[in-house]
């Protein structure tokens, strides 16, 4: 069994995925804000860009960090964490709009937490996806 799929790896793999993740949730979210508050841009537009920055974060630290067993070459990795950050894209953005939208309607799209409780919402439904993709595919071996 290779080492980066070991169950002493998931051991210190998954609280490792957790720190970058809460580290890219810092970056999407501070960035989200500061488009939508400051460049006065839809919350649903603020939120590519901004997702796209901690993507690219989120990349350097988890093959350093999380998957840093990983011997797959980086640009082939990047390339298959990109695919595996499209789906998670996919699954986030859908949470995100779903629960912006029901806030909307409610009237509470007005409150500042608003923004950041639906972007935490997208982010932490996509965790699971991304993780296990980027495990299985983006960083095996």
């Amino acid at each position: 069994m290779s080492a980066i799929v070991s169950p002493s790896n998931l051991r210190r793999q998954v609280p490792a995925f957790a720190l970058v993740g809460a580290f890219g949730f810092v970056v999407d979210s501070a960035l989200t804000y500061s488009f939508v508050h400051g460049c006065g841009l839809s919350p649903y537009v603020a939120r590519l860009p901004a997702f796209a920055i901690a993507t690219l974060c989120n990349f350097v630290l988890n093959r350093s960090l999380t998957f840093a067993g990983s011997r797959a070459p980086w640009l082939p990795a990047l390339l298959r964490y990109g695919v595996v950050c499209a789906a998670g894209l996919a699954v986030n953005w859908s949470v995100f709009s779903a629960a912006f939208a029901l806030a909307e309607r409610m009237g509470l799209a007005s409150w500042s937490a608003t923004l950041l409780v639906c972007i935490a919402l997208g982010t932490g439904v996509a965790m699971f996806v991304t993780f296990f993709g980027f495990k299985r595919f983006a960083f095996r071996v």
